[in-house]
C-alpha cells in the first residue's frame, strides 16, 4: 500500500470514528448550545424554575378544607398539567418561533445534523428542567400536603414522561402558525385553554355531562391527570381501591390517548413545519 493510500486510508477510518460525528453526540452539542441559551433568558428560566417548586404552596389551602387524598392526587396531576405547559409547551414555542425567524433553524439544516436532531435538541433543556421540576415538586409535596408515597411511580413516570413529550410536536405546530415570538402569546392560548379544560381546571370531570366528559377523556391533559392520580394512591376517580391489574389495565386508556397525540403531532410537524422566517 502506498503512503498516499494509507493516509487517506487512516484519514477516512478517523473521519468515521470521530465521536462529534455520531447522532448522539450531535444532540448532545446542540442541546448543550440551546442550554446556555435558556440560561440566559432570565424570564423563562425564572418561570421553569420557580412555578413548580410553588405549586404545592398553592394546593394547602385544599388540605386546610379537609379534602379527601384523591382530590389532592388530581390537583397534584392539573399542577403537572400547568408545568409542562408553561415550562414544555411555551418555552419551547417561543424558541423554535425565535430560532425560526433568526435563520438558526435554516443553518443547524445545512450541517451534519439530521432534522430530527436540530428539532429534538431544543426540546432537550426543556425537558431536562420540567421532569427535575416536577420530581421536586412531588417530594416537597408529598409531606406538605400529607400525601402518601406513591403506590405505582412507575405509573406517574409514564404520565409525566409521554405528557411532556407529546407537548414537543404540539409546540412546533403552533409555531408553524406564529409569525414572531411575540405573537406566541396570542397563538398558544387556544392549546393551552384546551389542556385546562382537560386538565379538569375549569369545570371538574365529574361535574361534565357523560357525553363531553368522554370527549374531555381524548384530550392529553385529562390522560396525565388521569395516570397521575390512579398510580399516586392506586385508587380509582370514586376512590375505591384497585389491585394492581386492574390499575395497570386501567392505564392502557390513558395512554393510548398520549400515544395517539404523539403520532398525531409527528404527522403534522413533517407535513406542515416551516423552516423558513414567515413574511
Amino acid at each position: 500500500m502506498t503512503t498516499a493510500a494509507h493516509d487517506t486510508q487512516t484519514t477516512a477510518t478517523t473521519m468515521t470514528d470521530r465521536p462529534s460525528r455520531r447522532p448522539g453526540f450531535r444532540l448532545l452539542g446542540l442541546a448543550r448550545a440551546e442550554l446556555t441559551l435558556l440560561l440566559r433568558n432570565r424570564m423563562q428560566l425564572i418561570v421553569a424554575i420557580t412555578m413548580p417548586v410553588a405549586i404545592p404552596f398553592l394546593l394547602l389551602p385544599l388540605v386546610n378544607r379537609g379534602v379527601p387524598a384523591e382530590t389532592l392526587a388530581g390537583a397534584m396531576g392539573l399542577m403537572i398539567v400547568m408545568a409542562l405547559l408553561f415550562v414544555v409547551y411555551y418555552n419551547l414555542l417561543s424558541a423554535y418561533v425565535a430560532r425560526r425567524q433568526d435563520l438558526v433553524l435554516k443553518r443547524l439544516r445545512t450541517g451534519e445534523a439530521s432534522d430530527a436532531t436540530v428539532l429534538a435538541s431544543t426540546a432537550v433543556p426543556a425537558l431536562t428542567i420540567a421532569v427535575t421540576m416536577i420530581l421536586l415538586m412531588g417530594a416537597f409535596s408529598t409531606p406538605m400536603l400529607g400525601l402518601p408515597l406513591p403506590t405505582h411511580p412507575l405509573m406517574i413516570v409514564l404520565g409525566v414522561a409521554l405528557g411532556a413529550v407529546v407537548l414537543v410536536p404540539l409546540a412546533l405546530v403552533t409555531a408553524t402558525m406564529t409569525r414572531t415570538v411575540e405573537a406566541a402569546q396570542v397563538t398558544s392560548l387556544p392549546l393551552m385553554a384546551v389542556l385546562l379544560i382537560g386538565s379538569g381546571a375549569v369545570v371538574p370531570l365529574d361535574l361534565m355531562p357523560e357525553w363531553f366528559g368522554r370527549l374531555v377523556r381524548l384530550i392529553p391533559s385529562s390522560a396525565i391527570v388521569e395516570l397521575t392520580r390512579t398510580g399516586w394512591l392506586g385508587v380509582d376517580a370514586d376512590g375505591a381501591a384497585r389491585t394492581t391489574a386492574q390499575v395497570w389495565g386501567s392505564a392502557i386508556a390513558p395512554t393510548a390517548v398520549l400515544l395517539g397525540w404523539l403520532a398525531l403531532g409527528l404527522v403534522l410537524v413533517a407535513r406542515t413545519f416551516r423552516w423558513e422566517p414567515r413574511g
